[in-house]
């Protein structure tokens, strides 16, 4: 398939919040519970999806299927934001633009503990990057540090997706105070000490 682009802009974090202002309204029940499931049973039927129980599918003719079905469930959907209830929409350009143009390298942590993320392709002999940790779960302040000091320990885990704290200082970090701030500010500098203590002092989190 030939795919003809007109020259567009990036659609960038700021061009997004501006959407999110002024995108159409919808609530969150009618999005989980009829837009998505709705447009996906369409676009299985549109696109005859059938991965005959393989959970990942490798047959290139449905690798391609699955490919423009996730487009258009993107561009004629878009995204839910779930702060407000709009949904932000994106044109076929700005996606095109978006995959056509990737950043195809970048480095998390640094010195020796650094690890150089790249694209990778189907079938990629490669190894990808290990990211470990509680990745946005609950975590007690209580053993904040013990859970991510496990994680930073293990060879094979490359970098440390953090969890969260459910108090700081016995508080609980409530959004729009001070204690929220307090939180984040003292959830990354835990972190930084279990992972210097695990010996990775340079490991990306």
């Amino acid at each position: 398939m030939v795919i003809e682009m007109a020259y567009t802009k990036s659609v960038d974090c700021y061009e997004f919040y501006d959407r999110s202002k002024v995108g159409e309204k919808c609530s969150q029940d009618e999005w989980d519970l009829m837009r998505i499931p709705m447009k996906a049973a369409e676009l299985k039927q549109k696109y005859k999806l059938d991965f005959k129980g393989e959970f990942v599918p490798t047959n290139a003719d449905m690798v391609e299927k699955l490919f423009w079905a996730g487009f258009d469930m993107l561009l004629e959907s878009g995204i839910f934001v779930t702060d407000n209830q709009r949904v932000v929409k994106y044109t076929a350009d700005e996606m095109w633009d978006a995959i056509s143009n990737p950043q195809y390298e970048f480095q998390l942590g640094s010195g020796r503990d650094a690890v150089q993320v790249r694209k990778r392709n189907v079938g990629d002999k490669r190894g990808p990057i290990i990211q470990g940790g509680p990745t946005g779960s609950p975590v007690s302040e209580d053993v904040f540090m013990k859970v991510h000091m496990s994680y930073a320990l293990e060879k094979e885990v490359d970098t440390i997706v953090n969890g969260v704290m459910t108090s700081v200082r016995g508080k609980p970090p409530v959004p729009k105070t001070p204690y929220e701030i307090l939180s984040a500010k003292y959830e990354t500098r835990i972190i930084k000490e279990a992972t210097a203590l695990s010996g990775r002092p340079g490991m990306g989190v």
